[in-house]
């Protein structure tokens, strides 16, 4: 066989041009053509093996959505409003499946232990970054089992009084608080809820030595705020707005940092009254098993953000009493890393007993 050296010149004719028309020629076509076969095939596998890839062609079947409450919780409406919006953003149906119990401990492990391929998420509020500082041994580890997706809305919570109470203001319940010591009652609903530590938080940031008594329904809570049987109560602003706009109870003040709430633009926040430490506002947040592709998750994260931000979807989301977030990945890691330690230091400092 002929050895061809580019740029060499023989007889007056390339090497190349020599060899057309015999028998090494046609030797040397037939090889040429051969590796280029083998080398289009490998191209080949390669580009199948990245169209392969999770997250490329995703998703290509149902999303379940789990939600760790019942039915017709506040939880539940948001996750079915999201639920509708993904479904028509990502062409495949999202199904919210109830799986209430154990305080979301159960849905929450189950979810954990599901395979990490975009196709189980779970609608998780503060509550999952508190519950874990509750347990001597804590049943998961949220931050190690779980890639968050994004961050969806937040709610404010409440101080609030009876219609028919003398109490006004923020500064007439510290007074009586005060007046009274421990015979001052304030109501929540059950413990180591945000509500519990919200009230645990305003006594410490306040100097008081108050009674906290759990409810476990914000509509018992409600008749024993308006009948008078306890002081003033930490709620959700959720349940409570249409109590608070037909004027049957009075909102004191909201715990949401220095913003204040669209729906009730006349309650003043803590850090206005002179608590600025007493920020006190839930979240939702979906979440996906630790180890999914950062491509799905970053499918999912984008479909959120449409999702959030399309007009109709956002207004029904506000008509809940929440306030539309949304984010980055990274955003939603770092809430979740913060809230876990800043709730957790609340929880030793007020020496709420472990399970």
């Amino acid at each position: 066989m002929a050895v061809f050296v580019p740029g060499h010149a023989g007889h007056g004719l390339s090497e190349e041009n020599r060899l057309i028309g015999t028998k090494e020629g046609r030797q040397m076509r037939q090889k040429i053509a051969k590796c280029a076969g083998i080398a289009w095939l490998g191209w080949s596998c390669v580009a199948t093996a990245m169209a392969a890839k999770p997250g490329v062609d995703f998703p290509t079947r149902p999303i379940t959505l789990v939600v760790p409450f019942a039915a017709g919780n506040i939880a539940d409406g948001i996750s079915r409003i999201l639920a509708n919006g993904l479904s028509e953003e990502l062409g495949q149906q999202v199904v919210v499946e109830n799986r209430p119990g154990t305080g979301g401990i159960g849905a929450i492990r189950q979810v954990a232990a599901a395979a990490p391929d975009g196709y189980t998420m779970i609608y998780v509020g503060v509550g999952a970054a508190i519950s874990q500082s509750l347990f001597r041994t804590a049943p998961y580890d949220i931050e190690k089992s779980f890639t968050p997706i994004s961050i969806t809305t937040s709610n404010d919570v409440l101080l609030l009084a009876g219609k028919k109470s003398k109490l006004k203001d923020v500064q007439d319940v510290v007074r009586e608080a005060k007046a009274k010591g421990d015979r001052f009652t304030v109501g929540i609903s059950f413990l180591g809820t945000l509500q519990h530590l919200s009230a645990e938080l305003f006594k410490s940031n306040a100097n008081l030595s108050y009674t906290i008594v759990p409810f476990r329904t914000a509509a018992n809570l409600n008749t024993a705020l308006q009948s008078g049987d306890i002081d003033v109560a930490f709620e959700y602003l959720p349940p409570m707005y249409g109590l608070v706009a037909e004027g049957s109870l009075n909102a004191l003040a909201i715990g949401n940092g220095t913003h204040r709430s669209p729906r009730l633009p006349d309650v003043p926040t803590f850090t206005e009254l002179g608590y600025p430490k007493v920020q006190v506002a839930s979240w939702g947040m979906l979440l996906a098993p630790a180890k999914t592709p950062a491509a799905v998750v970053e499918r999912l994260n984008k479909a959120v953000q449409t999702v959030l931000n399309n007009p109709e979807t956002r207004a029904r989301l506000e008509n809940t009493g929440s306030r539309v977030l949304g984010g980055t990945t990274a955003q939603a890691r770092e809430l979740l890393s913060t809230d876990m330690g800043r709730w957790q230091k609340v929880i030793q400092d007020a020496r709420i007993e472990l399970q």
